[in-house]
């Protein structure tokens, strides 16, 4: 398969001030990711809040500008794009936001909100736009009467269902969904799940799939990246992670996951503390204030990423147990 999306060791900074005569402390919101997106693939992303998956949401969607590494689309650096290959790149990558209320114009129709991305990039004329906007509102599973409501007019996972249109308006290569699932009824999420399966299948177009519900990541996924702290701890295939999770930080994750199926629950993994502040991280591993198998070099050393059994995780002790 065709690689639509490649970061390389991406980084977001943020400074933060703490007084009038302080030096402004800096935040290591991503600190270094590395990952690959295939096309028609889904790439989950978990961890805790905190932990940087929505920082790195607006990193790949260009809402803001990596403080290091490479962000590659369709073998393109944007880095290095001039300003039209950005335009491309932009239009290459959507998003759709968490809540379905708040990232649609109560002001706007469904139609219009459809249309606005076309006549922003000056596709098409009035009517070839209007069906465009007509055929991809029915691809979601909503019906042409629906073209001049309001979002008021709407429920939670219709109006979701409309944000995803949006986004798919301009045909991007990527989509990045960011906790789509999250603010809607239990009832409802099964039925936008089972959508952004059957268009990814229509479509061909990749997912970048944010979460802290491994329940639902377990349905999706193709393959799972887990953060902490602004870095990976864990990368591998979905299978592979959900049936023998190697890093302690994954075992808790999945452990804490409920589930109707007595064979598959794990023994309850409890995290001592909370997540470290990103102004003070801790030396060495990050995760080794809170981590239960961790040992006196985990303080002193960073682990990298290294293949253990079939993913690849950042743990030392897993990577070369102590005699």
């Amino acid at each position: 398969m065709t690689a639509v999306l490649i970061a390389e060791d991406l980084q977001r900074r943020y400074e933060a001030r703490r007084g009038l005569f302080a030096k402004p402390a800096t935040v290591h919101a991503l600190a270094g990711v590395s990952f690959t997106v295939e096309a028609g693939r889904t790439l989950a992303v978990v961890g805790e809040s905190g932990c940087g998956k929505s920082t790195l949401a607006r990193v790949l969607t260009m809402i803001e500008e990596p403080s290091g590494g490479r962000l590659l689309i369709d073998g393109k650096d944007v880095a290095d794009a001039d300003a039209a290959t950005r335009l491309a790149l932009r239009r290459a990558v959507q998003i759709v936001f968490q809540n379905p209320y708040g990232s649609l114009n109560p002001r706007q129709t469904v139609g219009k909100a459809l249309i606005e991305p076309l006549l922003v990039n000056g596709e098409g004329d009035e009517p070839g736009r209007e069906q465009r906007a007509r055929e991809m509102l029915r691809r979601v599973g909503l019906r042409d009467e629906h073209f001049g409501r309001y979002p008021h007019q709407f429920s939670g996972g219709q109006r979701q269902r409309i944000a995803i249109a949006r986004a798919l308006m301009l045909q991007p290569r990527v989509l990045v969904l960011d906790e789509p699932v999250s603010a809607l009824d239990v009832s409802i999420r099964a039925q936008v799940l089972n959508l952004l399966v059957e268009l990814q299948q229509a479509l061909g177009v990749a997912y970048v799939f944010i979460s802290h519900d491994l329940g639902v990541v377990r349905h999706v996924a193709d393959d799972v990246m887990v953060m902490y702290l602004g870095r990976a701890v864990e990368h591998g295939s979905r299978d592979a992670v959900f049936a023998d999770p190697q890093h302690p930080y994954t075992q808790a994750l999945l452990s804490a996951t409920p589930t109707v199926d007595a064979s598959a629950r794990r023994q309850r993994t409890i995290l001592k503390g909370e997540l470290p502040s990103p102004l003070n991280p801790p030396s060495g591993c990050a995760f080794h204030t809170r981590c239960p198998i961790a040992e006196p070099r985990c303080r002193e050393q960073k682990p990298e990423l290294a293949k253990v059994v079939h993913q690849d995780v950042s743990c030392l002790v897993r990577q070369s147990p102590l005699p």
